[in-house]
């Protein structure tokens, strides 16, 4: 019966499952808690979820301000065979599947013989806060019996940099980390001052031998007039009391501070390479808040590690120990049942797992990893601990045989929960006896999509499974740690640009978790950074979000993202804090100070040019430049719908700046591209930067073009690099457009990027073709992108980073999501009913369709930055019925593709107004 009780079950599942793909809508931005948003990084899911950086599987996260993780995976295998180990960190033979977009439930696929010959589908489903069920279905598809094992995998992971350290202090001490302080300041300062690299805190330094993992070096104390303040509350029992500084410093060398407010004198912190403390007495009139303040003689550095503020009489205020990691669980097995109990050290809530397999045997690895280790004991059938480096610990439920019959199946349940040990022993018990109340998620209707779209729904399902799965826990910014989507789980940590195209593409997926994605990244006006940074400081999210608003029109999530993609702009055009974006006199940006790379494209020539020959002080991009102007006419949009007049007229002065700039210095007439350009010493341009031997331009590729995105080019320009996009011979390959002109001397076959064909460029030329009227050669890109997707993905099950231009297979990273999600706005784009698409000029102020999406009426406005010209709108309508289409009671033209896509070129002016699409007339019955 209990086998009847769960088909039922997941046949309600299932269906949720089929529909996975459908759930583009996702949940709406309509309810978001901006309060809660202000000041978090944080996305918000459920603390069950596909965090683990190690096994994939399910994670739970006890306490989000932790940084701990618990595990859990299961491991396929051939009884006494092969096992298959699903590593994320590299291609092991997994693949995300199927993964619903709220992320309560989804599914693994584990192939054992490729290709569907014999696999695993392991599917979670998340039943509320402290219940996950998990369906194990084995599949054999050949003519042979095959007997296979279940691996149930629990294991826990520590946060990079755990304290090896603690403090225990006495009952009337405090101890304060030095990262809590009001205010910091270095005496040099440096482009970083208002960037600090990963979101940190300024000054930060995160080791395990810190007490608490952190304190604050970055060279802190080297020159004099380093400082740093802190607000302390003394007690009235404190009056009389002392403050024991604790720090560390290089052997042999000695920082002096001058410690003020709470105290006042010299102190010299003498260096050891370990932590040291040392002892100031402080005696104060009343009770109440007081200041400390450390300034720096120049000396030497230190990195101070906190300070304890304790009473005099005291004689040992504080102790320092050391703590180990923790991995083995306090385990309580019940055989009879099938079920375990465990209880791990530094985590609070109790972990039960239960299963259905009477035919099982619990087990326990000690080491650090599975890969090797695991697979080396698998002929071990005899021993119950194996023992390694100690370094992790492996609580195995081993499931074996399980014996599947040629083209049949089997599958099997088990249940994980969390919670004290009674409400762990009662999951438990109901899932033994009867199955444990589970609530089922209801299926979604499928959303309509074009028949000539359908052939692209499983390459389609798979980004989605992707882009969803490439969550991680923890990562650390901002003083706390967070969930955050990642490129691929190969890079566990933030990423700027590509997860603006993460946003771009959970904009199709779940547009609650895209508004969080932008916000993950920005930051609000009391924060130490302009935005958070890592990698490329191109400022895709500000895309992301105005993609996002012609999807949803809140004006609420308007007001709220505003000024916050403001300060990324302001950063990223030169004019906030410590950027030196803007320090030549030419005009032209340069971001070389931040990051090597200007925008994505790792090994693109010239860049590589500039660094291997040490011009980064002195030759700009183009890229900076034009981005810095579509950004600013993006942000003009967004200020006129908030009556932010001032703003307007910055803008309209950063872009006629940046575009003069372009124009005088940057064009180079006889290549027909925009050059880098090289300055002198006093930030005045010079020259191009040409490639030698030969002396030919060295920017022939996508930043050369990158203007045409930013709408400043003349019409001769305009089309000279259209002609070069498309053109065989140039930026046109047989798999779409090439980063660098295959005409070039430097153009390359094996590059990463030179030689590869890349989405997320390629998207942005996408959105300028609809701005500049050319929906048939947008077509054909997204058309050609989505069919070099589907070819690969289709054949290899991969998501591919990039694609070789010649070739059109896939390369880099197997399951990668940022870069790649355009490939789900361009199936929306075109197959998606009720499917809406401009360019970067037209703003969408209202838009509604009738209820079976025969009929269109939206308000428009545009960017009247730009010159008045012809823009193309894209509206995915319901097939099989012929259209009219009206602006302002003026009928336009369109035309139409796959039997229901209407590509509406809208009228050349740059007056708002209402779009109509209807049936015509002579259709209406």
């Amino acid at each position: 019966m209990r086998h009847l009780f769960y088909s039922v079950l997941f046949l309600g599942l299932s269906l949720c499952q089929n529909a996975a793909f459908a759930q583009y809508s996702g949940a709406s931005v309509k309810n978001i808690d901006f309060g809660k948003l202000l000041h978090s990084h944080d996305v918000s899911l459920s603390a069950w979820g596909p965090y683990s950086k190690k096994y994939a599987g399910i994670s739970h996260i006890p306490d989000v301000s932790s940084g701990m993780r618990f595990d859990f995976s299961v491991m396929p295998a051939y009884y006494r065979n092969k096992v298959l180990i699903p590593n994320v960190r590299f291609e092991s033979g997994y693949f995300p599947w199927e993964f619903s977009a709220g992320l309560k439930q989804f599914t693994y696929r584990y192939e054992l013989e490729w290709k569907d010959k014999v696999y695993v589908d392991v599917t979670y489903t998340i039943q509320d806060s402290s219940t996950v069920l998990v369906k194990m279905h084995s599949v054999n598809k050949t003519d042979l019996p095959q007997n296979l094992a279940l691996n149930l995998m629990s294991f826990i992971d520590y946060p990079e940099n755990y304290a090896a350290k603690k403090i225990s202090c006495s009952e009337g001490a405090r101890w304060f980390n030095a990262l809590s302080y009001q205010s910091l300041s270095y005496a040099k300062k440096t482009p970083r001052d208002h960037l600090v690299y990963d979101g940190w805190l300024r000054g930060e330094v995160r080791q395990s031998d810190f007490i608490e993992g952190r304190a604050i070096g970055k060279g802190f104390g080297k020159t004099a007039g380093d400082s740093v303040t802190y607000s302390v509350n003394i007690k009235p029992g404190q009056l009389k009391g002392k403050l024991s500084v604790i720090y560390k410093a290089k052997k042999g060398t000695v920082s002096s501070f001058r410690i003020a407010g709470l105290a006042n004198e010299e102190i010299q912190l003498k260096g050891t390479g370990n932590l040291e403390s040392i002892e100031i007495p402080f005696s104060v009139a009343a009770s109440g808040l007081r200041q400390v303040v450390l300034v720096s003689s120049g000396s030497a550095e230190a990195e101070i590690n906190g300070f304890v503020i304790s009473d005099q009489s005291e004689p040992e205020p504080f102790r320092i120990e050391t703590q180990a990691m923790d991995f083995v669980a306090k385990t309580e097995e019940n055989p009879a049942s099938q079920n375990m109990i465990l209880k791990y050290r530094d985590i609070l809530p109790y972990y039960g797992i239960g299963w259905d397999n009477k035919s099982s045997h619990i087990r326990e690895f000690r080491h650090s990893e599975l890969d090797i280790f695991f697979k080396n004991l698998v002929h071990n059938h005899v021993d119950k601990v194996f023992t390694g480096n100690k370094e992790g610990s492996f609580s195995n439920v081993f499931i074996r045989p399980i014996e599947i019959l040629p083209q049949s199946d089997h599958t099997a349940y088990a249940v994980i929960c969390s919670g004290s040990y009674g409400q762990a022993k009662n999951r438990l018990n109901q899932f033994s006896s009867s199955g444990p109340a589970l609530t089922k998620t209801p299926a979604s209707a499928e959303e309509p999509i074009l028949g000539e779209g359908k052939k692209y729904l499983f390459s389609q399902k798979m980004m989605q499974a992707a882009l969803l799965s490439n969550v991680v826990y923890p990562v650390y910014t901002q003083n706390s740690y967070i969930r955050n989507f990642t490129p691929g789980k190969w890079w566990n940590s933030l990423y700027t640009w590509d997860s603006g195209f993460i946003a771009l593409g959970m904009n199709e997926v779940n547009q609650r978790l895209a508004a969080e994605c932008i916000n993950a990244y920005t930051t609000p006006d009391d924060s130490q950074s302009a935005f958070i940074h890592h990698g490329s400081p191109l400022p895709v999210q500000v895309y992301a979000f105005l993609d996002l608003w012609n999807k949803t029109q809140s004006k609420e999530l308007l007001s709220y993202l505003y000024p916050r993609l403001r300060r990324l702009y302001l950063f990223t055009a030169g004019k906030f804090g410590s950027s030196t974006i803007g320090a030549l006199k030419s005009g032209l940006l340069k971001t070389w100070d931040y990051f090597y790379n200007s925008a994505g494209w790792d090994d693109y020539p010239p860049q590589v040019g500039v660094h291997a020959q040490k011009l980064e002080d002195s030759t700009a991009p183009v890229s900076n430049t034009a981005h810095a102007i579509r950004v600013a006419k993006i942000l003009r949009m967004m200020a006129l719908k908030l009556g932010l007049n001032d703003d307007v007229k910055e803008y309209d002065q950063d872009i006629a700046r940046f575009t003069a700039a372009l124009q005088n210095f940057s064009w180079d007439k006889q290549s027909g591209y925009f050059s880098y350009v090289k300055h002198d010493a006093q930030g005045n341009a010079t020259s191009f930067f040409n490639y030698e031997p030969g002396g030919v331009n060295f920017n022939m590729g996508l930043d050369g073009v990158s203007p045409l995105m930013a709408g400043i080019c003349t019409e001769d320009q305009k089309n000279i690099l259209v002609k070069k996009l498309f053109s065989p011979e140039r930026l046109w390959t047989p798999s779409g457009i090439s980063a660098v002109d295959q005409s070039a001397p430097y153009y390359k076959n094996d590059g990463y990027w030179n030689g590869s064909v890349w989405m997320p460029h390629q998207w942005f030329i996408w959105k300028t073709l609809l701005d500049i009227g050319q929906p048939q050669l947008a077509y054909k890109l997204a058309d050609k992108a989505l069919d070099v997707w589907k070819t690969e993905t289709d054949a290899s099950y991969y998501t591919f980073e990039h694609f070789l231009a010649k070739s059109g297979r896939g390369a880099g990273w197997h399951q990668f999501s940022g870069l790649s999600a355009p490939v789900l706005a361009w199936f929306s784009s075109y197959y998606k009913i009720g499917t809406v698409t401009a360019g970067f000029e037209t703003w969408i102020d209202e838009k509604s369709f009738n209820p079976d999406y025969s009929g269109f009426k939206a308000t428009l406005s545009f960017d009247n930055s730009t010159k008045p010209h012809v823009r193309t709108l894209l509206i995915c309508m319901k097939p099989d019925k012929q259209y009219q289409a009206s602006f302002n009671g003026k009928k336009l033209a369109f035309t139409v593709l796959n039997k229901g896509l209407l590509q509406i070129d809208l009228p050349s002016s740059n007056a708002p107004g209402v779009l109509e699409v209807t049936v015509r007339a002579d259709q209406v019955k």
